[in-house]
């Protein structure tokens, strides 16, 4: 028992330590997350691998998929629901990721 209690308490540390990614005004007053284009975008406990240059998505284990055409990256910033509605996207691709799908 204790086991899974240490388990818990580690993988909750590790959750704590994943970095966000910066929450900036945008010109419209809305908050917009910056994506990282070098790596994990992550944002209220949720990290996404986005690509704005090919208009993909990947959920760390699933496969990469399309960002929704509603939703628009070229500034290299998104809205809280627009990554929300990414991550619903990038969790339904499925399959596991591999090297050869990750644009």
């Amino acid at each position: 028992m204790s086991k899974w209690i240490g388990l818990s308490a580690l993988a909750l540390l590790a959750a704590c330590d994943v970095p966000q990614a910066p929450v900036v005004t945008g010109a419209d007053g809305q908050p917009r997350i910056q994506i990282n284009t070098s790596g994990l975008t992550c944002y209220d406990t949720r990290c996404l691998d986005i690509n704005p240059a090919a208009r993909s998505v990947r959920s760390i284990g699933n496969r990469t998929t399309g960002i929704p055409s509603n939703i628009n990256v070229n500034d290299g910033t998104v809205t809280p629901s627009e990554f929300k509605q990414m991550g619903v996207v990038a969790s339904l691709a499925g399959g596991v990721g591999s090297g050869s799908d990750r644009g």
